[in-house]
C-alpha cells in the first residue's frame, strides 16, 4: 500500500499512482471504453435525427412519421447498451481496485510496530479499511469514467458541430478557458473536503467502536448521555463536510 502522500504532491502524480492499480483489470477497462464510445457516438446521431424530425414536420412528409421514431428507438437501444457496458465494466474495475488496496493496506497494518497502533485510534484505522479506500477508489474511477464518457461525447459532438457550422463551433470553444479555470478551482476545493470527510468518518467510527467495546464501563459510570453527545458531534461534523 502506498505511504501517506505529502500535502504538496501534485494531483496528477497521486492519480497516476492510483491508475497503476488498473493493470490487472485492463480487459474490463477496454470494454468500458468501447461501451462509452458507443454511448458517445449516439449523441451526434440523435442530434441528426432531431434535424430530420424538424424538417419532416415542416415538409409534412407522411413516410417520415414511421422512419424517424424507428431511428430514435434504434439509437436509444445502442445508447443504452453502450452505457450499460461502460458502467458495468468500470464498476468491475472499481471494486477490483478497492479489493487490491484493502488487502495491501491490511497486510501493511499486520507488519507495523506497536507504537503505531498506540498513536492511532482504532476507529481511524478501521475507517481507512472500510471507508477511505472505497472513497478514494470511487473518486478515481468515477473521474476516469467521466473523462472517458464525457470526453468522447464532447469529441463526437464537436466533430458534428464542425461539420454543420465551424464558425458557431469556434464560439463554443472560446468558453473552454473559463470552464478550465472553474474546474481547477473546484477540484482543489473537493480534495480538501474529501480529506476532511475521511477524518470525520474516522471520528464517527472511533466513537462508535469505543462505546460498543466499553459499554459495560459506560453503563457502570452512567456515561450514556456523554457518549450520545460525542456521537452526535462526530456525526454532525461528517454531515456538514459531506
Amino acid at each position: 500500500m502506498p505511504q501517506a502522500q505529502h500535502p504538496e504532491e501534485s494531483s496528477i502524480r497521486i492519480y497516476s499512482r492510483l491508475l497503476g492499480y488498473l493493470r490487472p483489470y485492463w480487459i474490463s477497462f477496454i470494454a468500458s471504453v468501447l461501451g462509452f464510445a458507443l454511448f458517445a457516438s449516439s449523441q451526434p446521431a440523435l442530434a441528426q435525427v432531431m434535424e430530420y424530425l424538424i424538417n419532416a414536420i415542416e415538409s409534412n412528409e407522411p413516410e417520415q412519421r414511421y422512419l424517424i421514431p424507428l431511428a430514435i428507438v434504434v439509437i436509444y437501444i445502442f445508447r443504452g447498451i453502450g452505457s450499460f457496458i461502460g458502467n458495468y465494466c468500470m464498476a468491475r474495475v472499481s471494486f477490483g481496485v478497492v479489493h487490491t488496496l484493502r488487502v495491501e493496506l491490511f497486510d501493511s497494518l499486520t507488519r507495523l510496530p506497536t507504537p503505531y497502533f498506540d498513536a492511532e485510534g482504532s476507529g481511524h484505522l478501521v475507517s481507512r479499511l472500510t471507508f477511505n479506500v472505497n472513497q478514494v477508489t470511487s473518486a478515481a474511477t468515477d473521474a476516469l469514467k467521466v473523462i472517458i464518457r464525457e470526453g468522447l461525447t464532447v469529441i463526437a459532438l464537436l466533430g458534428f458541430l464542425f461539420y454543420k457550422d465551424w464558425r458557431l463551433t469556434l464560439v463554443f470553444i472560446g468558453i473552454a478557458p473559463i470552464i478550465g479555470v472553474l474546474v481547477v478551482f473546484i477540484g482543489k476545493r473537493l480534495r480538501t473536503l474529501a480529506s476532511r470527510i475521511q477524518v470525520t468518518m474516522g471520528n464517527v467510527t472511533q466513537v462508535c467502536g469505543e462505546m460498543i467495546n466499553g459499554f459495560k464501563v459506560m453503563r457502570h459510570f452512567g456515561g450514556e448521555e456523554y457518549e450520545r453527545q460525542r456521537f452526535r458531534t462526530a456525526s454532525d461534523a461528517n454531515t456538514r463536510q459531506n
